[in-house]
């Protein structure tokens, strides 16, 4: 800790510890707290305590006073129990009769203190703190605090009873790994059920015994509340961080999960969800005992639908389980699905092994889908545990994708109206599911994760049915997006795919087709969302599928490259941006259409494309469309091909004249970007690497004076030091960064010995003037190495990276605010 602050800590505490000062807000205390949190970390308690004794003499003074402002208490409690971890200071403060005031029979505290819920939550959280050593579990013990936090878990504030149910679990999990029979060792399923069976004997503290007193009365009580209280503190106490303490507890709690299995689990069905869950993901399921899986398998058996769904979802993201339960999670998550299908379908699918009578049927699903809402919310959540799961590394139990796939399609083929009803129950489905936004969101995210699986019949069914939400006009925007994200998947996969010799012809059929009409009349749809998505499509797959020969000729012949040119000056900015994108991502294509006739051709655009961006870039009133442009230019210029040796003398220092002078803080960072672009290409070009400091030769320096030359003729430095000093911290700090890549290259020439400047450093005032009377030139090789070897550039990156408000937040700005907000009338501290 630093001595400054120590300093001030005496007159900080003072005033805390004063009944009669003004209170400061929660605020401050919660920053300063989390200052001594921070250092604990660092530093031991003792230590601290040493150093700064006022800390002893401020908790000494709280404990004695009983006018104590609530949140100083809470506060005051919460601060001894981070210092009360160590086992030492902790028995000091005891043999004081400290800890007994402060955490002994809250009466101690006072009736009116205890009445406020920020001192029982300082209460909670200080032992919490505390929680390191067995003295304190011996200490809660013997003053009866294990029955008062109990009662807790029923307090009207729910941030006092959350904390304490999860102080009771820490307790727990605590006593149990402090017991000698507690540890796991190499985690067998022999030692564990050996560890168990002592563990059930009389050799139980009397801490353990009270809490598990209290979990099984509560498991056995005929009101709900309590059941759940004791579900979700056997859940925390799987999260603790001595998780074993649960499988030490299963064989005593199992009889009366049992029992709670064979009843209605109306209310607690998810509580006792989530503590199967938390218990199976923290142990590989060897050391579980079958009967755990048996008890997980029967719930899930007795769920209602809503409930099972989630369930289902948590058991096939465990890492491990039996196959029967992952089969049986995998049956009860399509069994909605597996409804629609067979409702829809003039016969049974030959493949669908979820249809198999032989497996349980939700009795209230016809019942759900019959009604809109239900119907909707029932098949947005299905999807979307479906989609989670498709994110996920392959599991032992594959997914039936083609049962998937068919149903998916199916309900987004219900959703546009072009699923054709064949009964009365279709019917009512397809009224609740027409033109519903969710669930078609839902749908396209599950389709666009499908591909992979896919076969010819497949990616048949899957584009047809892109095509339509892609033409239909009644598409809402943001399905829209969606449908041409999965279409770019689809395509993705039949282009690149394993079985792309197959696919792609299918592919090709779809885009010869109507597509190419489609795509033109959307490109100028009257919502500018539509646009916007189309052009963005668009210049995705022109940039992953650059490689494709007939992809290049189609979109290179069609006329589509004028259309977007257009787009350019379209009066939506967001439309502007994302179509001068798409240009710079088509002139990826245009080494295939050098041969092409065709005058539609990108050929005859290419031409105009530079003139356009500059434009652009000078004249465009919003600032999107300028990032869009300059974000292209670097892009080019990373991509060295894309301009020739002519177009980057002529074009790179007019950029960067407009892009560093720009009001947009975001162009001046890409136009950066291009000027570190620009470096790299021509560092390469003289295999000069701006990574690796050269040797001092005659032939290196040579040639680090060439390129340095270069740079100055370009511009690249007037630029850089412009923007070094810029108002906005990411545009110095990327200007900074840069500059040392340059002075290390710069290290490979000539040592220069530092003349001109005197030794004198400038800053962002002072710049213009100290270069002008120390008679140094932006366009001379020898003063830019003068200017990189005077500036402590190393030093000026250190500031740069820090946080804007590193002096605000530090903690000595805390204290000062703390002690200044006693002086003042309000009582205010500027702790934002």
């Amino acid at each position: 800790m630093e001595s400054e602050y120590v300093e001030l800590l005496p007159r900080v505490f003072s005033l805390l510890g004063d009944a009669r000062q003004t209170v400061v807000d929660d605020t401050c205390l919660e920053k300063l707290l989390d200052c001594f949190r921070a250092i604990t970390e660092n530093e031991t308690e003792f230590y601290i305590l040493q150093r700064i004794p006022c800390l002893t003499n401020v908790i000494v003074n709280v404990s004695k006073q009983r006018d104590i402002n609530p949140s100083i208490l809470s506060f005051i409690m919460r601060l001894t129990g981070l210092f009360a971890a160590s086992e030492n200071y902790f028995i000091q403060l005891e043999d004081n009769g400290i800890m007994s005031s402060l955490f002994g029979n809250p009466t101690n505290l006072g009736t009116e203190a205890w009445e406020e819920a920020t001192v029982r939550s300082g209460w909670l959280l200080g032992i919490q703190n505390m929680l390191q050593h067995e003295a304190v579990i011996r200490f809660l013990y013997k003053y009866g605090c294990i029955d008062e936090i109990i009662q807790l878990q029923k307090d009207p504030s729910i941030f006092v009873a959350s904390t304490a149910s999860q102080l009771l679990a820490s307790i727990l999990s605590f006593s149990l790994q402090c017991s000698t029979h507690a540890t796991l060792g190499n985690s067998s399923k022999t030692q564990l059920t050996n560890k168990v069976t002592v563990l059930h004997s009389d050799d139980w503290s009397d801490c353990i015994c009270a809490i598990t007193g209290h979990i099984e009365d509560f498991l056995r009580s005929d009101i709900t509340s309590n059941v759940q209280l004791a579900l979700k503190l056997l859940s925390k106490v799987s999260g603790t961080m001595y998780p074993v303490a649960i499988i030490l507890l299963w064989p005593k709690i199992e009889e009366s999960i049992k029992l709670l299995l064979k009843g209605d689990l109306t209310g607690i069905g998810q509580p006792l969800a989530e503590l199967f869950l938390n218990v199976s993901r923290s142990f590989p399921s060897e050391v579980l005992e079958p009967t755990f899986w048996e008890l997980l398998c029967l719930l899930l058996r007795s769920m209602n639908q809503i409930e099972a769904l989630t369930l289902a979802s948590g058991i096939l993201k465990l890492k491990t389980c039996p196959q029967s339960l992952r089969m049986q999670a995998v049956t009860t998550l399509f069994q909605p699905l597996n409804y629609i299908i067979a409702v829809t379908s003039v016969q049974a699918p030959e493949d669908a092994v979820l249809l198999d009578e032989s497996s349980f049927c939700r009795v209230d699903i016809e019942n759900r889908l019959s009604r809109k809402s239900a119907c909707i919310n029932l098949l947005c959540q299905i999807l979307s545990y479906l989609w989670e799961l498709l994110q996920m590394p392959p599991q032992t139990t594959e997914l039936p994708f083609q049962a998937l796939m068919r149903s998916v399609i199916t309900i987004l083929q219900l959703c546009i109206g072009t699923a054709i009803p064949v009964t009365s129950t279709v019917v009512n489905i397809s009224r609740h599911l027409i033109g519903c936004i969710k669930v078609q969101r839902g749908g396209m995210d599950v389709l666009g994760a499908l591909p992979q699986w896919a076969g010819i019949e497949e990616v048949n069914s899957a584009l047809a049915l892109l095509h339509d939400y892609i033409n239909n006009p009644d598409t809402d925007c943001t399905v829209l997006k969606k449908s041409l994200q999965a279409l770019f998947c689809w395509m993705s996969h039949c282009i690149e795919g394993v079985n792309s010799h197959v696919l792609e012809p299918k592919l090709q059929e779809f885009l010869h087709g109507d597509f190419i009409s489609v795509m033109k009349k959307r490109l100028f749809d009257v919502h500018w969302e539509i646009r916007d998505s189309m052009l963005e499509f668009l210049g995705q797959m022109c940039f992953q599928f650059k490689g494709v020969e007939r992809f290049c000729q189609l979109i290179g012949s069609c006329g589509i490259p004028h259309l977007v040119l257009e787009l350019v000056s379209d009066p939506e900015s967001y439309v502007r941006a994302s179509a001068i994108t798409a240009l710079g991502r088509m002139n990826y294509l245009s080494p295939n259409w050098q041969m092409l006739p065709n005058e539609n051709s990108v050929t005859a655009v290419k031409g105009n494309i530079l003139s356009y961006l500059l434009g652009v870039l000078n004249k465009d009133t919003e600032g999107f469309p300028r990032r869009a442009a300059i974000k292209v230019l670097a892009d080019w210029l990373e991509n060295s091909h894309m301009l020739s040796s002519c177009e980057l003398e002529n074009f790179v220092p007019v950029i960067l004249k407009i892009g560093s002078n720009d009001l947009d803080w975001e162009v001046k960072v890409h136009t950066l970007g291009l000027a570190e672009a620009f470096i790299d290409h021509l560092a390469s070009n003289l295999s000069i690497s701006p990574y690796a400091v050269l040797m001092s030769n005659s032939t290196g320096s040579t040639q680090v004076k060439v390129f340095l030359q270069t740079l100055c003729e370009v511009g690249i430095f007037t630029t850089l030091f412009h923007a070094l000093w810029d108002c906005d911290r990411p545009v110095a700090q990327k200007a900074c960064e840069i500059l040392i890549k340059l002075k290390t290259i710069a290290s490979g020439a000539d040592k220069v010995d530092v003349l001109k400047s005197n030794g004198q450093k400038p800053n962002r005032e002072s710049f213009s003037d100290w270069l002008s009377y120390s008679n140094l030139n932006l366009q001379n090789v020898n003063d830019i190495m003068e200017i990189l070897i005077v500036l402590d550039l190393e030093i000026q990156h250190q500031h740069l990276v820090r946080s804007s408000d590193h002096i605000e937040s530090s903690f000595r700005s805390l204290l000062e605010d703390l002690l200044a907000a006693a002086d003042s009338e309000d009582g205010g501290a500027d702790c934002y």
